[in-house]
């Protein structure tokens, strides 16, 4: 959950950045890089291949993989909510937000 959670809160936190890489502990390392992150995908690691991408982001869904199915929507984003697969009922919210935070703010409210 962890790490779905971090992926979330990349997405939405920087969606609009150009390409960002999430280091391993407090390392800069290019060794080191867990996943990087496009605007778009998410990638295992350093590589931007699009057979290493763990999710994609349309803007409103974020997909298993590199797939833009709807029976691969893992999440909804609707601007202040993120909800559980395609569903928009209060019910599968699983975060909200109140503005966009920073990522440092983000990741210490896992």
């Amino acid at each position: 959950m962890k790490q779905i959670t971090l992926i979330i809160l990349t997405f939405l936190s920087i969606a609009a950045m150009a390409q960002v890489q999430f280091y391993k502990g407090n390392s800069s390392y290019s060794s080191d890089v867990l996943y990087t992150f496009d605007g778009k995908c998410v990638y295992k690691g350093r590589s931007t291949y699009s057979s290493d991408i763990l999710f994609s982001f349309d803007g409103k869904y974020i997909y298993n993989g590199r797939s833009t199915y709807s029976s691969d929507i893992l999440y909804t984003w609707d601007g202040e909510h993120i909800y559980r697969g395609r569903s928009t009922y209060s019910s599968d919210i699983l975060f909200s937000f109140d503005g966009m935070l920073p990522i440092p703010v983000l990741l210490m409210m896992m």
